[in-house]
This record gives C-alpha cells, sequence and structure tokens, in this order.
C-alpha cells in the first residue's frame, strides 16, 4: 500500500490488489500513523493498470510497487481512546497505514452513543445498530426527505414510536392523509365533526383573509363594516387572537348594514306618506352584496359546518387548547384528512401559532418541550415569494419557531418530498437531516446547500437506495452512514395501492354509488 495524498476533507491511496482485495464502496477505512487515527469512507476506486494516473509524478510514490488501484477516501472523523468523533484537531504524518475496519471495530467505535438516544435501525454495511442522540435530534430543528415511497413515513413513525416510550414526552403531529391516526399511543384529534373547529377560533384576522378569502386591501368598505359587525358582536374582541362571537349574529348584522335605510330629518309634506319620516340609504346599503352572500354561502355550505358548530363558547378553546399541548399522551395527531385543504392549512397554522405563543408564557423552568411535526410540510411552508400577506402571516409563525423556537422549548421535525420548494429560512435553521430515496438534481442541489461541508458528496448516494434507507447527516449521529429504518410495531396507514395487483382482481367499479355519495356528501 501507497499512501499518495492526505487533504483537508479526503485521502488517496494505492493500494495492490491483494490489499484490500474486498473493499467496496461507503467501506470505513482507518488512517493511521499510531497517533493521530482518521476514519474515512471510501468513494471511488480505480484500477490504476489501465487508467492512466494524471496528477501523480513518479516522485510521489512512497515506495514501488507492481498492479495496483487507486481508493480516494472522504475524512468522516477521527478515533481518540477508541471512539469515534467527528471533530479532526491533528492529521496523521506521511509516515501511516491504513485498513479496513471490520464490524467490530466499528461498533465499539460507536458504543458510547447507545445510551444517549434512540435507535433508528442499523448501518447497512455493518449490521450493527444505528442510534441517534434524542437530546442533539429533537433540541434542534430536523427534516426527513425523500422521494414518494421513500419511507418518509415509516421513519416518522419508527421516531415517534421510540419517543413515545418516554413518560413526558410531548409531539404534535399535523397529519393530512390520516397515516397516523390508528397509532395507540397517540391522541387522534380528528378536525371535522367530531372535532370542530369553530370559526372564531381563527381570529378575526384569519377568518377574513384564509377562511372568507377577502383581500383587506382591495375591499376597504367591506373590511371596514365588517370590523364594525365583529366589535359589536365581541366586546374583547381581539384581532389576531381567538375570543369567541356569535358568528350568525355577525352575519345578521352584515346583512342589516346592508340594507339598511336611515332617516333624513325631514317628513313629508303631502301625498299618501305626508307626515312620515324620509328616509335614504345608509353609508353600506347596497355595498355588502356580495360579502353577504358570501359569508352566507359559506355557512350553508355542508363542507364547512365543523367551523360553525356552536361548540361551547370560549371554554372550548381551552379545551381544544389542552388536548392538542397536555403531555397526557406523548403523540397527539391532528388529523386533517377529512376536512377540505383549503381550510386544513389555515387550522395549522391557528394551531401552531397558539401552541408557540402558550410555550412563550411558560417559565424556563416549567416548559415541557414540544416538537411539531409537519408532514407534507412544503405544501403550507412553500419558498414562495408570491405569496399573500395572508399566507406569508403563516409562513412567517414557522420561521419564528425556526429561528427562537428552542428558546422557548418548541422544535420543528418537517417531512417533504420536495425540499426544493420547502421554505429556505427553516432548512437553514434545520441541524439534522434524514434523507431517503432523491433523485431530483434541483432538490438534491437545495440539500446540498445546507448540510455540513463534506457531506455534499453522500447525498448523490442516495439515488441508489432502496424504500426505508436513509442518510443521516447532523450532529445528532456520530457517523453519516446508510441506515436501514426498522420497521414500527405500529406502522402508518399508507395510501400507495398496488395497481396491478389491483387490477387483476378487482371487479366491475360501482360508479353510481360512489358518485351519489360524493354529490350527497
Amino acid at each position: 500500500m501507497k499512501l499518495i495524498r492526505i487533504m483537508g476533507d479526503k485521502v488517496q491511496i494505492r493500494s495492490d490488489y491483494k490489499e484490500f482485495d474486498d473493499i467496496r464502496i461507503n467501506d470505513l477505512v482507518s488512517v493511521s500513523d499510531g497517533d493521530v487515527e482518521l476514519v474515512t469512507a471510501v468513494k471511488s476506486l480505480t484500477d490504476t493498470v489501465s487508467e492512466e494516473d494524471s496528477f501523480l509524478g513518479e516522485n510521489d510514490y512512497i515506495t514501488e510497487s507492481g498492479s495496483v488501484k487507486m481508493l480516494e477516501c472522504s475524512i468522516l472523523g477521527t478515533v481518540k481512546k477508541g471512539a469515534f468523533i467527528k471533530a479532526i484537531d491533528r492529521y496523521p504524518t506521511m509516515k501511516v497505514s491504513a485498513k479496513k475496519i471490520e464490524a467490530e471495530e466499528f461498533s465499539t467505535m460507536l458504543g458510547k452513543y447507545k445510551d444517549n438516544g434512540f435507535q433508528l435501525g442499523e448501518y447497512t454495511a455493518y449490521h450493527c445498530p444505528a442510534y441517534v442522540d434524542g437530546n442533539k435530534f429533537f433540541q434542534r430543528h430536523a427534516c426527513v426527505l425523500g422521494n414518494t415511497g421513500a419511507g418518509k413515513s415509516e421513519t416518522v413513525a419508527k421516531i415517534l414510536e421510540q419517543v413515545s416510550r418516554l413518560p413526558g414526552a410531548n409531539v404534535i403531529v399535523f397529519d393530512i392523509h390520516g397515516e397516523y391516526r390508528n397509532l395507540s399511543y397517540a391522541r387522534n384529534i380528528a378536525i371535522g365533526e367530531r372535532v370542530p373547529f369553530p370559526i372564531w377560533m381563527f381570529g378575526f384576522n384569519d377568518m377574513i383573509s384564509n377562511i372568507l378569502k377577502i383581500k383587506e386591501e382591495s375591499a376597504t368598505v367591506a373590511m371596514t363594516a365588517l370590523r364594525k359587525c365583529y366589535y359589536k358582536v365581541c366586546d374583547n374582541g381581539k384581532e389576531n387572537k381567538p375570543v369567541y362571537f356569535d358568528y350568525v349574529k355577525f352575519v345578521k348584522l352584515m346583512k342589516f348594514l346592508n340594507e339598511e335605510m336611515v332617516a333624513t330629518g325631514e317628513v313629508y309634506k303631502s301625498g299618501d306618506k305626508a307626515g312620515m319620516q324620509k328616509v335614504t340609504k345608509g353609508d353600506y346599503n347596497g355595498k355588502l352584496t356580495s360579502v353577504v352572500n358570501m359569508l352566507v354561502d359559506k355557512m350553508a355550505d355542508q363542507r364547512y359546518r365543523f367551523l360553525f358548530y356552536n361548540a361551547g363558547g370560549q371554554e372550548y378553546l381551552y379545551e381544544f387548547i389542552k388536548n392538542i399541548m397536555k403531555n397526557d399522551m406523548p403523540v397527539k395527531n391532528v388529523d386533517l384528512s377529512e376536512i377540505p385543504h383549503d381550510v386544513a392549512i389555515p387550522i395549522i397554522g391557528v394551531i401552531t401559532k397558539l401552541v408557540y405563543e402558550i410555550q412563550r408564557e411558560y417559565r424556563p423552568e416549567e416548559v415541557c418541550p414540544i416538537t411539531i411535526v409537519c408532514d407534507e410540510a412544503h405544501v403550507y411552508i412553500p419558498d414562495n415569494y408570491q405569496l399573500s400577506a395572508s399566507q406569508k402571516r403563516m409562513v412567517e409563525i414557522f420561521e419564528n419557531i425556526a429561528k427562537e423556537g428552542r428558546k422557548f422549548g418548541t422544535t420543528l421535525f418537517v417531512a417533504s418530498q420536495r425540499p426544493s420548494e420547502l421554505n429556505k429560512t427553516i432548512m437553514a435553521q434545520c441541524a439534522n437531516f434524514i434523507v431517503g430515496k432523491m433523485n431530483n438534481e434541483n432538490d438534491k442541489s437545495m440539500i446540498k446547500g445546507m448540510i455540513p461541508d463534506g457531506s455534499e458528496s453522500m447525498i448523490d448516494d442516495t439515488t441508489m437506495f432502496a424504500p426505508g434507507d436513509v442518510l443521516v447527516i447532523g450532529d445528532s449521529v456520530p457517523i453519516p452512514l446508510k441506515i436501514h429504518v426498522s420497521l414500527a410495531e405500529e406502522r402508518p396507514q399508507s395510501r400507495t395501492i398496488a395497481f396491478w395487483d389491483r387490477w387483476k382482481t378487482y371487479g366491475v367499479l360501482d360508479v353510481e354509488n360512489v358518485t351519489q355519495k360524493y354529490i350527497e356528501g
């Protein structure tokens, strides 16, 4: 073996075929001079008999050799007192030896990490447990990314299962597709008819912009009337906080303003109306027709009826927040699969805002940390400069948590299949990335720009990953090597359908009854 070059982030090794004859891509190699030991991962193998070296002069060799091959290895860290660490204080001299790291030695190097967190799966190259530091994973934001079918939901379920074993765990999951609704250790909060979300809980501003879809900047007259009616039915109203009011009375007042006739102070002197006061149209008469119709139509739409249940006044808010935040159950699954998508997204924003602002009210010694799991995060935390004012307000909630939430015991764990569409601020604040199979070059480029130096080349390897294989990069794992995630005992309800198998066995499709159900529902 002949060492050719040691650089800041990699080493290049020259070896005959008898040495390292069983070496493979991603295998670990120890490079040591007896004082300093580097741990490196093989990234490329080249046969120098058939491919001429272009960067070596004849004086670069330490000793002469016959048939040789080249190993290019990325430096992952060092070994000190038998334990692997990522920091590199010193580099070895040129008087080194190199050897493949075997499974037993690898397991010993990582032995100390098993007591600090949870087991995610096993390292595929060494078939030994892969542990994640629980503190470092949850106290700073994390992100799980991968193509559709890469195993994101299975990975999230595995982590939730591990968390559920802690007596004080407190995790909130926004479940758009209802995948986690049947987990025994989770309280399923199915927003809809079973768990109403009264429209007043959005607060006045979000109700107007996100539910009623009224743009304040282009509806000045309507907004003035809406505010007037709001404060009339809600004496202690606060536009950015959920304060109970009667929506029916609110609509009636809007109708009244739209039809209001006011006395002029004069009377008719003759004719059939002699002696009667003269009246004229009020300030809003006829100017609110479209808004009033929209208010009425929204309440009459069966898809949105859960927004208009009289669920017990202001006390309902306290009960709802208790169900969301209380850690009597380790996981609270906010199931949004049964409600319209255009309402589900604003509800996520409102709940997140409430949770974060309430967490800020606790004294540091009283706070129980909360992690918010954002499934399909790119849908409601996008990186899009064309967002409306109301959408920007919601994104800012998550950005504030990303930047300052850790101080108040609130962190994010986001999951997405399109990282290139995910909010850049939130991605930049993530300290840990779980990356599954990833094919899209834009998505891979996005991830490479966010992860620590030296890990970029590993992202390209994910193209060849099988479902359930992930690469964990960040300070919560000792070493960034491919991990196969162990299946959780309770798995998520995947909506993946085996088309071919279903087509082989399916009978004649019952379209009529399903269509009738859709129309009536």
